[in-house]
C-alpha cells in the first residue's frame, strides 16, 4: 500500500509539474527568475507530497492488529526508519526553499540600484545635439495622424467582407510598424473562441488588416498562405508555446506581430539576458517566427533583418533612459541633493523616420515642472538614443492647452506628435469626442505652448506654418472620389452605419449585403448624406476599395 501511495504521490507531483510548465512556460535558464519560481513549485509540492506520505505512515503505524503485536520489535523498529527517512526529506525540501529564497533575496538587493547606481546609469549612452541644427525636418507624407484607437475604429470596419465573418474577430495588437517607409498598424484576425478555432484551424487564418496613418486608408490583406501560428491558437500552434518548445532554455519576450515590406507575416520575439545576476533584462537579440510555416530563426542584435521595426519595448527603452538621467552621480544623490537628477516625462509617442520606427519622450527636471528641458528619440530597433535640447512645454502642458482652445466642445485630447515644421519645434494633437471620433487637429507651439491652431482640415492645418507639400494628408482619397466608366452600379439598404474624420475629412462607412462601403464627404456628395440613418435604401457607384460615387438616397424607412 505505502510503495502504491509513493507511485501515486510521484506521478501526480510529475503531472501538476507538467500542467504548472505548460501554462507559464518559464524558460529552463538559471538566469532567469522565473525559472527559480518553478523549482520553488516544484520543492513545494514536494514538501506537501513528503507531509502526505508522513500523515499516512503514521496513521498505518498506530492501527492496531494482531500481526502487528505479533512482529514486535521488528515493526518498531520499519517504522521508525521510515518516520527518520522521511524527516531526512522534509527538511532536504524545506532547507532547499530557504536557500533558494535567501539566494534570491540577497541578489536581488545587490544588484539593485542602491548598490549597482553607476552601472545602470551607464547601460546606454546618449549622443547630444540640438534640435534647431540636428532634429529631423519631418516629412509630412509619413506623419502617422492615427492613433492605435483610430487606426482600430477603422479596421474593424472591415470585419464584414472576409469570408466566415461569425468565425474570426480582428486582434487588438495594432502594432505600429513601417512598411515602404510609411506607418501603419497591423493586426493579425484571430479565431473569436475555442469552438471557432475547432472549425477553423486546419485553414488557418487568411487574413490581417492594416490602416496607414497618415492617410487613413485601410486594407483588409488576403495571404496567399493561411497563417498556422498565432496568438489565439491553442495548444502547440500557440506562438509563445510553439517558441518555448523549441527554444526551451532562451529567455524571451511575449511574441508581437510584424509583416515584413512584402507584406509576409511574422512575430517577433525580443531575446533578454539579465545585465546584473538575475536583474533587469536587457535586450540581445530576437526570434523571428513564421506565422505561415511555424519555422523560427534567433538572431544577434546586429543581424537582426532591417524590415523588423520594435526589437526593443517601450518599457525598456523609457526605463534605461530614466536610469542614465537619474543615477549619473549615484543613488544617495537621487534622495537628498538631487543634484543634475532628470527624467522622462509621463507620456511618449512613436514617429516614423525613414524605414525605422522612433519612440520619443521630453526630459524634464526632478522637480516635474511643466517645462522640458529637451526631446528624447530612440530607434526601437537598434535603441539609439539622441537627445536634443530644446526648452519647451511638456506634452501634459500641450495636450492642456489644446483641450482649451475648444473647451466649448470638450474635446479629448490625444498623446501628441513631435513634429519639425520650418525649422519650428511643434505638437501636433489630434481632438476627439465622446465617442472617440477625431473631429479636429491642433498645432500647438512647444517652446510656446499658449500658441494654439486649430483646423478641422488637417492639410490646410499643416501647410499654414510650412512650405512643403502636403497634398499626401488627402492625396490617398483624391483616387478613389474619381468616377471610372468600369464602376458596378449597385443598390442596397444600410444595414450598419459609422463615421470618421480622417485627414480633416468625413469618411462614412456603410455595411450592406455583408459589404464595407465608404463615402468621403465633398462638395459633390448628397446633402442627404448627414442624415443617412439604418434602414435607408440607396444607389452608387462601386469604385476601387469600395469606395462609393454618385450616391444617392432612394428611400427611407
Amino acid at each position: 500500500m505505502k510503495k502504491g501511495l509513493g507511485f501515486a504521490l510521484t506521478g501526480l507531483w510529475v503531472l501538476l509539474m507538467l500542467v504548472s510548465y505548460w501554462f507559464y512556460l518559464p524558460a529552463l535558464n538559471p538566469l532567469e527568475l522565473g525559472f527559480w519560481f518553478f523549482v520553488l513549485e516544484g520543492l513545494a509540492l514536494a514538501l506537501v507530497a513528503q507531509f502526505l506520505w508522513g500523515l499516512v505512515a503514521a496513521v498505518s503505524s498506530a492501527i492496531p492488529s494482531q500481526k502487528a503485536a505479533n512482529l514486535g520489535r521488528t515493526r518498531a523498529r520499519d517504522v521508525t526508519k521510515q518516520t527518520i527517512a522521511y524527516g531526512r526529506a522534509f527538511k532536504l525540501c524545506l532547507a532547499l526553499i530557504v536557500g533558494i529564497l535567501l539566494i534570491l533575496g540577497g541578489a536581488s538587493l545587490f544588484s539593485s540600484r542602491v548598490f549597482r547606481a553607476k552601472s545602470y546609469a551607464g547601460v546606454i549612452q546618449v549622443k547630444e545635439a540640438d534640435f534647431a541644427k540636428d532634429f529631423p525636418e519631418t516629412d509630412v507624407s509619413k506623419l502617422a495622424l492615427l492613433d492605435r484607437a483610430s487606426a482600430e475604429k477603422i479596421g474593424d470596419t472591415y470585419l464584414g467582407t472576409i469570408d466566415k465573418v461569425s468565425q474570426f474577430g480582428i486582434s487588438d495588437a495594432y502594432r505600429q510598424i513601417t512598411i515602404g517607409q510609411q506607418p501603419y498598424r497591423v493586426s493579425p484576425l484571430e479565431y473569436k473562441n475555442f469552438w471557432k478555432w475547432m472549425s477553423n484551424r486546419k485553414e488557418g487564418i487568411g487574413y490581417y488588416v492594416k490602416v496607414n496613418q497618415t492617410t487613413g486608408k485601410a486594407e483588409l490583406v488576403k495571404l496567399k498562405e493561411a497563417m498556422k501560428y498565432s496568438d489565439s491558437e491553442y495548444l502547440f500552434r500557440d506562438t509563445l508555446r510553439h517558441l518555448r518548445l523549441q527554444h526551451p532554455t532562451t529567455i524571451f519576450g511575449q511574441p508581437s506581430f510584424e509583416v515584413d515590406d512584402e507584406g509576409n507575416p511574422y512575430y517577433v520575439a525580443t531575446v533578454y539576458r539579465p545585465k546584473f545576476l538575475l536583474s533587469s533584462k536587457d535586450p540581445v537579440g530576437a526570434i523571428i517566427l513564421d506565422a505561415v510555416t511555424g519555422k523560427s530563426k534567433a538572431y544577434d542584435l546586429k543581424d537582426i533583418p532591417e524590415w523588423v521595426d520594435r526589437v526593443y519595448s517601450a518599457d525598456n527603452v523609457i526605463s534605461r533612459v530614466d536610469d542614465y538621467y537619474t543615477y549619473q552621480n549615484g543613488f544617495w544623490n537621487t534622495v537628498f541633493s538631487q543634484s543634475g537628477v532628470k527624467k522622462t516625462t509621463d507620456s511618449y509617442n512613436y514617429i516614423a523616420i525613414g524605414s525605422d520606427i522612433y519612440l520619443y519622450t521630453g526630459i524634464t527636471s526632478a522637480t516635474a515642472d511643466s517645462s522640458n528641458l529637451g526631446f528624447i528619440l530612440v530607434n526601437m530597433r537598434t535603441r539609439q538614443v539622441t537627445n536634443y535640447k530644446l526648452a519647451s512645454a511638456t506634452e501634459t502642458a500641450a495636450q492642456a492647452s489644446a483641450e482649451g482652445e475648444v473647451q466649448e466642445k470638450k474635446y479629448k485630447a490625444t498623446a501628441p506628435i513631435l513634429t519639425k515644421l520650418a525649422g519650428q519645434a511643434y505638437y501636433l494633437v489630434s481632438l476627439k469626442d465622446d465617442a472617440g471620433l477625431v473631429k479636429s487637429y491642433a498645432l500647438v507651439d512647444a517652446e510656446d505652448y499658449q500658441q494654439v491652431t486649430v483646423n478641422n482640415d488637417i492639410e490646410k492645418l499643416i501647410a499654414a506654418f510650412t512650405d512643403a507639400d502636403t497634398s499626401a494628408l488627402t492625396g490617398a482619397s483624391a483616387d478613389q472620389s474619381a468616377t471610372s466608366d468600369k464602376q458596378k452600379q449597385i443598390s442596397g439598404k444600410v444595414e450598419q452605419l459609422a463615421s470618421q474624420i480622417i485627414a480633416g475629412t468625413t469618411v462614412y462607412y456603410i455595411q450592406s449585403n455583408g459589404q464595407i462601403y465608404k463615402i468621403k464627404a465633398s462638395q459633390e456628395t448628397t446633402d442627404q448624406l448627414p442624415f443617412l440613418k439604418i434602414g435607408d435604401h440607396f444607389t452608387a457607384q462601386v469604385g476601387k476599395d469600395n469606395n462609393l460615387d454618385a450616391f444617392a438616397v432612394v428611400s427611407a424607412d
